[in-house]
């Protein structure tokens, strides 16, 4: 038994019916060499995997009156054909069904009182390829668990995997225990509140401090974004569309820019891609973009269970117009941004909340479409999850795409998840049926983006390397 923390609970608080709350990926594989990958060998293979995460086995239990923060138990009616779906699609215009298919699966909320996770086998028509849809609950798994959890159930060798041992037990959680942590977690309430006063006093310090320090570079503030047209309400429908972009030219940025790494890099393409297709719109703020990017927070100890991350708010500099300026302000942008991060960790500010008042103002946010009057607490979210470059397995059938999805909110209409495999980054847009209308000039826009910057920085290293030789 495990007890939510007050970041994992966020995510259920801000469920609802236009917003599920979960993550999710899309991978394609190949028919593997060893016989046809049927739904009977991809649930077995499923099956013999569970032992790999708890996420799988465990379910929510709620304490009554919503007194505590919710606890992950041993799901005792674990059936895992609860939790698989088969489908095949016709002959003739795979791609549109698959399309279809796909913005329905990740519309659609998961069952609150089952485990939080879903995958669906989609046989194609001519058994050479399949593709398998996964979700999970945000308030079980970030981008970094949810890598481990793929990677428990992927493999680098052609060959079948064996079965992992499992000693797993089903729980029977008791209602009493969990209201006597409650009220001995309120025994010491005087003392955590005041614990609570002092972090966030020291945080607010720090963050006085730092921006007097440097008036003239600034990172964003919540609340405090330029309104465009993915920051109102949300629809329930969700849509998926992928830029598929080369890793070669992403890393050759890199290495001729010392100093930067490939984050920044992404960042600036997306920068491009959105102050490109907003002028197209003729809606650009003259205010710059600001994107909260997820961070890391585990070390690589942690369980897979829940979430160990961090908000930085980054500066993209849509307002610069060219390429080459921008990746500079943008890279100085994000060091900036991590100076904060570090200095303030807001994650710890959250840890420190009652569990009662995160809880009511988020709900409060979502139920009363507080989105509609305040500005947007950011634009949009760019997160960035580093994916293998070396072949991976599905019980041998190799994957050969990965596409990435996360949640929108009120206010907060667009995700981009970045994702690499192999040779090839992905930037996943999940966005809503209306704004899905313009999002394929948005991934042209993405590859314009990042010709632009590789043209730009080239001809600038050539440019430097000419002038250094006739020195």
């Amino acid at each position: 038994m495990q007890q939510l923390s007050n970041l994992d609970a966020s995510f259920l608080s801000l469920e609802s019916s236009r917003s599920p709350m979960h993550i999710g990926c899309i991978l394609t594989f190949e028919a593997p060499a060893t016989g046809e990958m049927t739904f009977e060998r991809f649930s077995r293979h499923i099956e013999s995997r569970l032992p790999s995460s708890p996420i799988f086995r465990r379910r929510l239990s709620r304490i009554p009156l919503d007194l505590d923060l919710p606890y992950w138990v041993e799901d005792k009616h674990f059936k895992l054909a609860n939790h698989l779906r088969y489908v095949q699609l016709p002959s003739k215009n795979t791609a549109g069904h698959l399309e279809t298919l796909v913005n329905h699966f990740f519309s659609q909320p998961l069952d609150a009182s089952l485990p939080l996770w879903q995958i669906m086998f989609v046989e194609h028509a001519d058994s050479s390829r399949f593709t398998a849809l996964l979700k999970f609950h945000h308030a079980a798994v970030d981008g970094v668990s949810g890598e481990k959890i793929l990677s428990g159930l992927l493999s680098p060798s052609a060959e079948s995997t064996h079965p992992l041992q499992d000693n797993w037990q089903a729980e029977y959680p008791s209602v009493t225990l969990m209201l006597s942590n409650r009220l001995r977690s309120l025994s010491n309430s005087p003392k955590a509140l005041a614990g609570f006063a002092l972090r966030i006093t020291e945080s607010f310090k720090r963050s006085y401090s730092l921006r007097q320090r440097d008036q003239q570079q600034q990172p964003p503030s919540f609340f405090n974004s330029p309104s465009t047209p993915f920051n109102g309400l949300v629809e329930p429908t969700r849509q998926i569309r992928s830029a598929r972009l080369p890793m070669a030219k992403l890393v050759a940025i890199k290495k001729a820019c010392p100093g930067s790494t490939l984050n920044d890099v992404v960042l600036t393409v997306c920068s491009g891609a959105l102050r490109q297709h907003l002028m197209q719109l003729g809606q650009l703020p003259s205010t710059p973009l600001v994107a909260m990017v997820p961070v890391s927070k585990r070390n690589g100890t942690e369980s897979h269970q829940g979430n160990m991350i961090s908000a930085m708010l980054v500066s993209l500099a849509t307002q610069v117009d060219t390429p080459l300026e921008r990746f500079h302000a943008v890279q100085q942008n994000a060091l900036k941004a991590k100076e904060y991060n570090r200095e303030i960790a807001m994650e710890k500010v959250i840890a420190g909340l009652p569990s009662w008042s995160s809880s009511w103002v988020i709900k409060a946010y979502t139920r009363l479409r507080l989105a509609r009057i305040l500005k947007p607490v950011f634009n949009l979210i760019i997160t960035n999850v580093p994916g293998s470059r070396t072949p991976l397995y599905f019980d041998g059938a190799p994957l050969v795409g990965m596409e990435g999805m996360a949640p929108i909110v009120d206010g907060m209409g667009l995700t981009l998840v970045v994702t690499s495999y192999m040779d090839t980054l992905n930037i996943a847009v999940t966005s809503t049926e209306t704004t899905a209308k313009a999002m394929p000039d948005l991934i042209r826009a993405m590859d314009q983006a990042l010709e632009e910057l590789y043209d730009s920085v080239m001809f600038t290293q050539v440019t430097n390397d000419k002038m250094a030789a006739c020195a």
